[in-house]
């Protein structure tokens, strides 16, 4: 007769991986007192100025151009039936009270 020969397959056991060894971290390193930085003089509080005190500085050209938009805009009013030169003159003089330049 015939055999029947079972072959039986063992298992080996499953090799488990070590544990992981939590990362020793190297001491940190002796903190050194922090560098000083030059010190910045501050202005006491009573010498700082206001910044609303500062004059607006314009170049002659942004200057011309407040003055032809100043002067157009009373042209516009009037409806354009009004002195031009006039338009022009109370429109220096009132952009050089606005900016508080001495010209006039």
């Amino acid at each position: 007769m015939a055999e029947t020969t079972s072959k039986t397959t063992t298992k080996k056991p499953a090799v488990k991986a070590a544990p992981a060894k939590p990362a020793v971290k190297a001491p940190a390193p002796a903190s050194k007192a922090p560098e000083k930085k030059a010190a910045v003089a501050k202005k006491p509080a009573a010498e700082k100025k206001p910044a609303a005190s500062k004059k607006a500085s314009v170049t002659a050209e942004q200057h011309y151009r407040m003055v032809a938009e100043a002067a157009y805009y009373r042209a516009e009013r009037n409806s354009f039936m009004s002195d031009p030169v006039r338009d022009w003159i109370d429109a220096e003089l009132e952009i050089s009270a606005m900016l508080g330049s001495k010209k006039k």
